[in-house]
């Protein structure tokens, strides 16, 4: 802990400043003849220099009383501040006879009006660094190996003094008081606070201790409490050591609360997605460099977390395990590992106010700053209007390299799965996923909704890709890789229309009747994604009456899109035309526009129909991967080899979905 570092860095100086008074017995120390032979003494253990401004009394007695004002002690050159330690009076009380065996034994320590000020460079160099043969001596005895070592302080009073921190490699800033005071059975006990800024967040602190005495006491655990706000975050960690001088035998309560946990973790370099307000507590340990929190519970935005994560800090970088478990998962606490936010859209970068892609960069430092192995368990997901049921992950990240296998998401009644990869290892950072879409049921996907009774089907799918840049919009923009998606023997409601400008499926061709929902033999999407470019191989909806087909492009660097959709009827329909379909805009804004003059006469695509599915013959692989669970579309598929056919029966099921369809009109 880094007071007990400074406490370090005070007692270095107290030593020494004993050590010399004590010489200065020699050389009569309240005269300036005597002041300055002790200063030059000083400099030289030191290897800075020290002044002496003010008169230094030494009284015999056991123990020597010594009080000396005016003390400077310089920083070195590259130091923000001239000096590391300015006291205006320091009175000690030092027993003798216990120098002579190396044991230093201070009745009373009274400092006031006290600065100290301590930094650590960009290069890891420190201002409390001495690095002189004396010096190092007096850090031995402030520095000991067991509490038992330290220097014996009966009583410590501080008034009007305060320590000043930098750190350069942490971008720590932090101005504190210390003090003591006397607790309720007479022991005094230490306190700071303070304020600065860590990491660019405003910071504050306050933290109290047990007595420098009771830190010499093996007998009882010492007491601490440490509470701090960097930003929105909070944290209160409170409890005991049994050996505070090397942190060891720790036994504290953390708890730690804040808007987002993204902006905690990365104050100590290591990535993490972006989250909503945290509520946590745990039990945190310490074995050599190994820390351990148990026993997490608490919330995250509205999931709640239970668990264990141990931290070993040995290596050469920090390796992060963990076991975490939510009974309760909403999944809108999950848009951060999509590179999203939690808050929704205003909450994360895009390329413009018009996008929707995630442009937050991604870094490669914070990627490499830490190795993990985190194995995640949502027992329940939550989402409103979509099916979610459960979701595992395993992320293993090395060297930068972050890697989700397996990553399962259970939907609907069926499963999302696969990998995902984020490569930080080389110069711009690569994505890669392959997930497979297996069995999701269409009714259950929309349970809990009016859809849910009007909509049925099949869905299987797959998508692969991969793309690299400095963002997931940039990635996406030059990724390349495949997507497919079947649904088998389904409905579509007409609720799912009634929004639209115009009624897509009327204007395709398809007939409508009432409020029923319309039947489907198949939807089949084969797509190919070049550079960023998403190219329809096969886009079609097969129905009993007529078989609906498309075509376009989407362009993920732009999210400009730009399809054509138009309707063949399987036989000659009287006085009924056919209007193709464009959808154009962008992913946040989509546009629907129609053109009548277009249109084509009904029953002008029956012998066409096996032309029009020929390229489905592309996706067999697809569907093989969904075994026999959608007969319909493998039928679809099949025909699609034989033109003749198909122009004859379409999906192999048409006579009795077209009675089924004529039955409700």
């Amino acid at each position: 802990m880094k007071i007990l570092k400074w406490a370090a860095v005070a007692v270095v100086v107290l030593v020494l400043l004993a050590g010399v008074a004590v010489a200065g017995l020699l050389w009569g120390a309240n005269t300036q003849t005597g002041r300055h032979i002790i200063a030059r003494q000083a400099s030289g253990l030191l290897g800075r220099d020290v002044a002496l401004d003010g008169p230094l009394h030494i009284t015999l007695g056991n123990p020597l009383l010594i009080t000396v004002e005016g003390l400077r002690i310089a920083n070195p050159d590259w130091a923000a501040d001239d000096h590391l330690a300015e006291v205006r009076r320091l009175t000690v009380n030092l027993r003798p006879w216990p120098v002579l065996h190396g044991d230093w034994n201070f009745p009373l320590v009274r400092v006031e009006g006290a600065a100290l000020s301590l930094e650590r460079n960009g290069q890891g160099a420190t201002t409390w660094a001495f690095g002189t043969p004396g010096a190092a001596v007096a850090e031995d005895v402030a520095t000991p190996e067991t509490r038992r070592d330290a220097p014996v302080i009966g009583r410590l009073e501080i008034d009007g003094s305060r320590v000043r921190y930098r750190d350069a490699l942490t971008d720590l800033d932090l101005d504190t008081t210390v003090s003591t005071a006397t607790g309720d059975n007479h022991s005094d006990r230490m306190a700071m606070e303070g304020k600065g800024t860590f990491a660019g967040e405003a910071f504050t602190l306050t933290a109290q201790g047990g007595s420098l005495l009771s830190l010499r006491d093996g007998n009882a655990p010492y007491p601490v409490k440490v509470s701090t706000v960097v930003g929105k975050a909070r944290s209160t960690v409170e409890g005991t050591l049994d050996e505070p001088v090397l942190f060891q035998g720790v036994n504290l309560a953390v708890h730690l609360q804040g808007d987002d946990l993204s902006r905690l973790v990365g104050l100590f370099g290591v990535v993490f997605p972006k989250t909503r307000a945290y509520d946590l507590s745990a039990q945190l340990a310490r074995d050599a460099a190994v820390w351990t929190l148990t026993g997490i519970k608490g919330r995250v935005g509205e999931s709640d977390l239970s668990g264990d994560v141990r931290i070993d800090t040995g290596g050469s970088r920090p390796r992060i395990n963990g076991d975490l478990t939510s009974r309760r998962l909403a999944a809108v606490d999950l848009a951060g590992f999509v590179g999203a936010s939690p808050r929704g859209r205003g909450d994360y970068d895009t390329k413009n106010p018009a996008r929707v892609l995630p442009a937050t960069p991604v870094s490669l430092e914070k990627l490499r700053t830490a190795d993990m192995d985190i194995r995640f368990t949502g027992k329940r997901v939550e989402a409103p209007g979509t099916p979610l049921d459960d979701l595992s992950m395993h992320l293993v990240l090395e060297d930068g390299r972050a890697v989700f296998d397996p990553l399962a998401l259970g939907m609907a009644g069926g499963r999302i799965e696969g990998t995902v990869e984020l490569n930080g290892r080389e110069n711009v950072p690569a994505l890669a996923a392959d997930l497979a879409i297996r069995r999701v049921d269409l009714a259950a996907f929309f349970r809990g909704t009016d859809f849910a009774r009007q909509m049925g089907g099949t869905i299987n799918g797959s998508v692969r890709l991969k793309g690299h840049g400095p963002t997931v919009a940039d990635m996406l923009g030059v990724a390349d890789g495949k997507a497919g998606m079947a649904v088998d023997g389904g409905r579509i409601s007409l609720l799912a229309v009634k929004g639209l400008k115009t009624n897509i499926l009327e204007t395709l061709g398809i007939a409508l009747s009432g409020d029923r929902s319309v039947p489907f033999n198949c939807i089949v999407a084969d797509l190919e994604i070049q550079r960023g470019v998403v190219r329809s191989k096969a886009l079609v909806l097969d129905t009993p009456e007529a078989v609906v087909t498309g075509g376009g492009v989407l362009n993920l660097k732009t999210e400009a899109m730009d399809f054509r959709i138009r309707g063949e009827a399987k036989e000659a329909q009287i006085f009924a035309t056919h209007v193709p379909v464009s959808v154009q805009g962008t992913l946040l804004n989509p546009e629907l526009s129609f053109d009548p003059t277009e249109s084509i006469a009904r029953g002008a695509g029956a012998v066409a129909l096996g032309v029009l599915l020929t390229p489905l013959a592309a996706v067999v692989p697809l569907l093989d991967a969904g075994s026999d669970e959608q007969p319909r579309c493998k039928a679809l598929v099949r025909n699609a080899k034989d033109p003749a056919k198909a122009g004859k029966t379409g999906s192999g099921d048409n006579q009795g979905k077209r009675q089924e369809s004529g039955s409700g009109r």
